[in-house]
């Protein structure tokens, strides 16, 4: 039996996936900090026991280590709970800053490994679409992921939300290797799929380095 998925939930499931992959990842490095330092502190209880000196200063700095592990462990779980409850309504008012805070949040672990720095500049006041939110996060991790492999030197990327008429336009600027060709096939596959529900096209400056993702007020028209 052949299992046929179609290419928007395909992708959806590969986007879950590595975000879900990444925290694990990243839950555990806290666990393993947390682990250690229970280790020294069973250590220290047995000293205790026999009567030798304990350090206190050294016990306040391990103390602190694990308030922050815990802080971050619980940090990455709110944000992947965000991402889980992004899928509770098929087309939502979605905050862009907001969600764009997110996505630079569950993809840090990878733009830190391949050594590129993403950032953003919010709008002020934020722009709200209706929109799927999901689909959106997906759609904005591929063209991350498209864009840091052509930033050249700087190695840096930069998100930009502003309002238009018809809607809201996302800007990924520091693309300095950008080409026509590379965006066409780009746009080929799941992206094109992603881009139909979401109504939405993406526009390529290849002179500037721009990516410009152009987004509705709705998708409900």
């Amino acid at each position: 039996m052949t299992l046929s998925i179609d290419p928007v939930g395909e992708a959806g499931l590969k986007f879950y996936s590595k975000i879900s992959a990444s925290i694990s990842h990243e839950i555990k490095n806290s666990l393993a900090v947390i682990n250690e330092s229970a280790g020294y502190l069973e250590d220290v209880s047995l000293m205790a026991k026999k009567g030798m000196a304990i350090d206190v200063n050294r016990m306040e700095a391990l103390a602190g280590s694990m308030l922050k592990q815990v802080r971050r462990a619980d940090t990455i779980t709110k944000n992947m709970n965000r991402l889980a409850h992004s899928l509770d309504e098929p087309v939502c008012q979605t905050d862009l800053n907001a969600l764009i805070e997110l996505m630079l949040r569950l993809s840090e672990r990878t733009t830190v490994t391949r050594g590129i720095k993403v950032s953003a500049v919010f709008s002020e006041p934020a722009v709200t679409l209706f929109t799927n939110p999901f689909f959106l996060q997906n759609l904005i991790w591929l063209i991350l992921n498209f864009a840091m492999d052509l930033t050249g030197d700087t190695k840096a990327i930069e998100m930009t939300p502003a309002k238009t008429a018809s809607g809201a336009d996302i800007r990924f600027t520091g693309i300095h290797q950008l080409t026509t060709a590379a965006g066409k096939t780009f746009q080929e596959g799941p992206v094109r799929s992603i881009l139909a529900v979401l109504k939405s096209t993406l526009q390529f400056d290849e002179k500037s380095g721009i990516i410009i993702l152009q987004l509705p007020d709705t998708i409900n028209k």
